[in-house]
């Protein structure tokens, strides 16, 4: 009986150690395990962009549907300009969006420059009218050269208009401005050009619409991508009557290179 007790003794306390091993083990694999933080989603700034065309706009509305930015038109061709510009500017400013003056580009098609056009003289006097129009001011995003007709002018005549307008506002005012255009139009008339990407004009509002990812000429314009999409020509907002262009911004937040210094 002796030598029974001894090695039942001495199992119990071999099995006493083993469970005592394994406890740890057990109480981790009880312990909850911490469920991965989701990713952080980047939502883009929603905004839009504006003409005579939307006739009086409540903007305290446009701000309180979520829109963020408003690209307003301040003049077209040589001798047009919005008479809406000053109204939507102050009202977008008022109700807190951010705001960039854009030109619609009518190339060649003024009764100052009739056929054969002087296609720097033509570029040249569209740049000062929508200076004189526009009147940027710091704080306010850069302004834009919308275009999107050629108006029979070749690809090096429409390159050489476009160039002479980017650089006469920016000689002027300090400031290179922003290019409208969709893919199709670039990609044509413009010829693909990576060129104006390449002289640090960096910021495309690309106008590409019914699609989920808009597509982005010149070499995905140098490898930098699209900044405003305009994403319909027919969206709907609070405040405003009819269809508008709805826009969108690349991220969540504003790039601080966007604005007029």
């Amino acid at each position: 009986m002796h030598g029974k007790s001894a090695a039942l003794a001495a199992a119990l306390v071999s099995m006493a150690m083993l469970v005592g091993s394994l406890a740890p083990a057990a109480v981790a694999a009880k312990a909850p395990h911490k469920a991965p933080k989701p990713p952080v989603v980047q939502v883009p700034l929603e905004g839009l962009d504006v003409s005579q065309w939307q006739g009086t706009i409540d903007w305290t509305q446009v701000a309180a549907a979520g829109k963020r930015f408003a690209l307003i038109r301040a003049s077209a061709g040589n001798l047009t300009d919005d008479p809406k510009y000053a109204a939507n500017r102050a009202g977008a400013k008022a109700a807190g969006l951010k705001v960039a003056a854009y030109h619609f580009g009518n190339p060649c098609n003024s009764p100052l420059f009739p056929p054969p056009c002087n296609i720097i003289g033509d570029a040249l006097d569209e740049a000062h009218h929508f200076l004189r129009m526009a009147t940027p001011v710091s704080g306010e995003l850069l302004p834009i050269l919308d275009i999107e007709v050629s108006n029979g002018l070749t690809t090096a005549e429409l390159q050489t208009w476009v160039s002479t307008w980017l650089e006469e506002v920016r000689a002027v005012s300090g400031l290179k401005a922003m290019i409208y255009a969709s893919p199709n139009f670039w990609t044509t008339s413009m010829g693909d050009t990576t060129a104006f990407v390449a002289a640090g004009y960096n910021f495309l509002w690309i106008a590409h619409w019914g699609v989920t990812t808009p597509r982005v000429p010149a070499a995905n314009w140098g490898g930098k991508g699209w900044t405003f999409w305009q994403y319909t020509s027919c969206g709907s907002v609070p405040g405003i009557s009819g269809c508008v262009d709805l826009d969108r911004y690349k991220g969540p937040t504003l790039d601080r290179a966007l604005f007029i210094p």
